[in-house]
C-alpha cells in the first residue's frame, strides 16, 4: 500500500484543477479541488449568471428555491421550481443562464471530461460518454445523500479532508454515469439499476405522463422488465420508489399552478392526478411541510 504522503501528492499532482471551479465565484462558498474534481457549496443571494463551464458542472439543490429560470444554450429559459434533490447537468462547454429571484443553497460538483472517461474505462472496460442536460426539476436521491456528505466535509474547510472529499466525488461520478450518461454499456443485472438510456426513457414518459393514472406495469413494460424487477431497479437507479417519484412530479406542479394561477385548489388536485383536494393537501404537507391553501396565500 502507497504511504499516505505520497497518494495526497498523487492528488494533487493529477489532472491539471487550477481553472475547475473557475466559473463559480469566490464568495459562492467553501470548495475544494481533487484528483478526480471539484466540490463547492454555494449559499448565494438572488443572482442572475452565465455559466460556460470547462468541466462538466452537476448542481444539486439542499434547500427549496421557487421560480427559478434557467436554459441552455441559444434555448429560451424555462421557469421551475427547485425542490430539495434537484439534480441538474451542465455537460462540459455548453453555456447556460440562470436566474434565480430568491437565495440559493446547492453544491456544485466538477467533474472534467477525462474523470469521466476514466470511470467510464474503470466501470465499463471501455465506453464513449454522451453526457446531456436533463430536465429541470428531477429529485435525485442518491445524488443529495452525496451532496449532504460533500457538504459537511466542506464546511471544515480548515481541516477537509481530501481523500475522503475525492473519494465522494468518485462515488458522484460513478452515479452520474449509470444513471444519466449513455456509455455504451451492455445491460447490467437488476441490482445494478437501470441503464442509462432505459432511466431516460422513464424520466421522459414520467414527465409528460405524471397527471393521469399510471401502474407499474406500463412503466416495466418500457424497460422489458416484471413490475417486482423493475420496482427493484428503478429504487436502485432513483433512490425512491417508482410511486415516491410520481408524487414528487405531481406536488411540484401542483405548487406551480396555485403560485401561478387562480384555479380552485380542487381543480388544481385534479389536473395534477390527485384523486381529491384532500388528498393533495395530505401529500402536500407530507413532501413539503405545508398545504395548498398556505402556498397560494404566500403569493
Amino acid at each position: 500500500m502507497e504511504h499516505p504522503a505520497k497518494l495526497m501528492g498523487q492528488l494533487k499532482t493529477g489532472h491539471d484543477q487550477a481553472d475547475l471551479l473557475a466559473a463559480i465565484p469566490q464568495e459562492a462558498g467553501p470548495r475544494l479541488t481533487t484528483f478526480r474534481g471539484g466540490a463547492v457549496h454555494c449559499v448565494r443571494p438572488p443572482h442572475s449568471e452565465v455559466l460556460r463551464p470547462t468541466s462538466h458542472l452537476v448542481s444539486v439543490t439542499l434547500a427549496p428555491t421557487r421560480n427559478m429560470e434557467a436554459g441552455y444554450g441559444s434555448g429560451r429559459l424555462q421557469k421551475f421550481d427547485a425542490l430539495v434533490g434537484m439534480i441538474e447537468i451542465n455537460p462540459a462547454n455548453l453555456e447556460s443562464t440562470w436566474h434565480s429571484p430568491d437565495a440559493t443553497n446547492y453544491v456544485h460538483i466538477a467533474l472534467p471530461p477525462q474523470t469521466l472517461l476514466e470511470l467510464v474505462e474503470q466501470e465499463f472496460g471501455s465506453g464513449s460518454i454522451d453526457l446531456q442536460p436533463i430536465p429541470f426539476g428531477i429529485v435525485d436521491q442518491k445524488a443529495l445523500h452525496l451532496a449532504q456528505m460533500l457538504t459537511a466535509e466542506l464546511a471544515e474547510r480548515k481541516a477537509a479532508n481530501e481523500l475522503y472529499v475525492d473519494s465522494l466525488i468518485t462515488l458522484f461520478g460513478i452515479h452520474l454515469l449509470r444513471t444519466y450518461a449513455g456509455s455504451g454499456r451492455a445491460p447490467g443485472r437488476v441490482e445494478d439499476g437501470l441503464p442509462a438510456h432505459k432511466a431516460r426513457r422513464v424520466r421522459d414518459f414520467l414527465q409528460e405522463n405524471f397527471s393521469r393514472k399510471v401502474s407499474v406495469a406500463d412503466v416495466a413494460a418500457l424497460c422489458e422488465l416484471s413490475p417486482g424487477h423493475f420496482i427493484q431497479a428503478f429504487t436502485s437507479t432513483f433512490g425512491q420508489s417508482p410511486h415516491q417519484y410520481l408524487l414528487q412530479l405531481r406536488v411540484a406542479e401542483a405548487e406551480r399552478l396555485l403560485l401561478n394561477g387562480n384555479l380552485p385548489i380542487a381543480e388544481v388536485a385534479y389536473l395534477c392526478g390527485f384523486s381529491s383536494q384532500s388528498h393533495l393537501t395530505s401529500t402536500m404537507r407530507r413532501y413539503k411541510g405545508t398545504t395548498p391553501a398556505l402556498i397560494r396565500a404566500s403569493r
